[in-house]
């Protein structure tokens, strides 16, 4: 999880407390009349995002001695388990994690870094709940009702930027310290992690006008630009694909969707000279790794200057790790140093998954990581014809994500995935049925939070 950085500057509290206050009746308006299961995601969501927004106090000691980030994450995991875990899903979502969990209680014990394999396992665990809770709502209340209220929590992340370009309160990118507008958050990654799951959320939503999806993908896209967090906008390519995809199968009749199939790969061939112009020196980066591969292949000794500026020193900084985990010995090399074994001998996270595993869980990780993402993208090949193209370009956005930078390791990356794989989890299972909603031959539980 992220630790606390030089972040974005506050906002002013005349503004912070009556923004938080309206969010939170809307909140409690979101979660009526639903199932348990949808008010659990729902509260998931937007407890996240609100305590995101208050970067000095969530990730402030809590009399518990966790911050309060991380007792509200023990709370959601206890209290998900307590609803969820007689979740017909619960096999889908343990299957492919429980490798993964195995390896990391296996790497803490054997290297001595217990509290970071506990963090790391309650981060999984809450992974789980949001899945199990999300396809436990589509299966009862319905995509529609489940997505569109999850739609409207990211209403309050939109108004904190709107207000800190309203008002120049910005803070340092930490690449090149230029201005980065993300509305009091720590960070613009997770930030940018925020609207990249707010563009899911429209994609996925088969009730929202093509038009509207549009919409949504232009206001999340350009919120990326304003935190200045490029690499997101460059991940989400393939997320604008799945929605774009997603709003000509909203829009158009079954008979015109082959023409409109055609005009959107034509618009986005039309789209690719302008990729240089908003990737900047990052695009400029790919393009010498390209034609210099040998690059990736260099000890951090290697390096000169230059290179070690490339990918805003994304390539240096995956040399490190990766050299650190050769000059270890066979248990490192099997299982790695240890969960958030790189803090306190690195001043950056590996920005690459892959790398991170690697360092941490060695060898055996990165295959049970791939073992996680691979079950999941099979499971979205083989989903109810409607949705399987929009749900395999979501997987492959998040895939690419996790090549620049970690979503996996961050709560708000944790929500992304959650929810994908929550709905990709009820289209595989629901597969045989031709329209989404809740299943009228299954019960509707009572909330436990009315």
């Amino acid at each position: 999880m992220l630790a606390l950085t030089d972040g974005s500057p506050p906002l002013p509290l005349f503004l912070v407390l009556p923004v938080l206050l309206g969010y939170a009746v809307l909140v409690v308006f979101l979660c009526v009349r639903v199932s348990a299961s949808t008010s659990f995601l729902v509260s998931a969501f937007a407890l996240r995002l609100a305590m995101s927004s208050q970067p000095e106090f969530s990730f402030a000691a809590s009399p518990a001695g966790l911050s309060w980030n991380a007792l509200v994450s023990v709370a959601l995991v206890a209290i998900g388990s307590q609803v969820l875990l007689r979740s017909r899903a619960v096999p889908l979502v343990l299957v492919p994690l429980v490798p993964l969990a195995f390896l990391v209680a296996i790497s803490a014990a054997l290297n001595g870094e217990a509290a970071g394999g506990v963090e790391t396992l309650v981060k999984y665990a809450y992974f789980a709940m949001i899945a199990l809770a999300a396809y436990d709502a589509f299966r009862v209340d319905g995509y529609a009702a489940v997505l569109s209220r999850l739609l409207s929590t990211f209403s309050l992340p939109l108004t904190m930027q709107c207000a800190s370009l309203v008002l120049g309160i910005s803070k340092a990118n930490e690449s090149d310290g230029s201005a980065s507008y993300i509305g009091g958050y720590n960070h613009e990654a997770s930030f940018s992690i925020i609207l990249l799951t707010a563009l899911l959320t429209a994609m996925l939503h088969p009730g929202l006008k093509g038009r509207y999806k549009i919409l949504v993908g232009a206001i999340t896209i350009s919120g990326i630009a304003a935190a200045n967090y490029r690499t997101a906008i460059l991940a989400a390519a393939p997320l604008l694909i799945g929605l774009l995809i997603s709003a000509a199968a909203a829009a158009v009749p079954p008979r015109q969707r082959g023409v409109a199939g055609i005009l959107i790969v034509l618009a986005m061939l039309a789209a690719v000279p302008v990729i240089p112009v908003i990737a900047g020196e990052r695009f400029e980066a790919i393009a010498t790794l390209a034609a210099n591969p040998e690059i990736v292949n260099k000890s951090p000794d290697d390096f000169q200057e230059a290179d070690r500026e490339m990918m805003s020193g994304r390539l240096f900084l995956w040399s490190q790790y990766i050299d650190a985990w050769q000059q270890g010995g066979s248990r490192q090399h099997l299982i790695g140093f240890g969960a958030n074994a790189w803090e306190g001998r690195y001043r950056y996270y590996a920005h690459n998954t892959l790398v991170s595993t690697l360092y941490e869980l060695g060898a055996l990780g990165v295959m049970a990581m791939l073992l996680l993402w691979s079950w999941m993208l099979a499971l979205a090949l083989s989903a109810a014809r409607g949705h399987r193209l929009t749900l395999v370009t979501a997987h492959l956005g998040f895939f690419v994500l996790n090549m620049a930078t970690m979503p996996i390791w961050m709560i708000e990356g944790l929500l992304f995935y959650g929810l994908l794989c929550g709905f990709t989890i009820h289209a595989w299972l629901d597969r045989s049925r031709v329209a989404p909603g809740p299943s009228r031959n299954e019960g509707r539980p009572v909330s436990v939070f009315h």
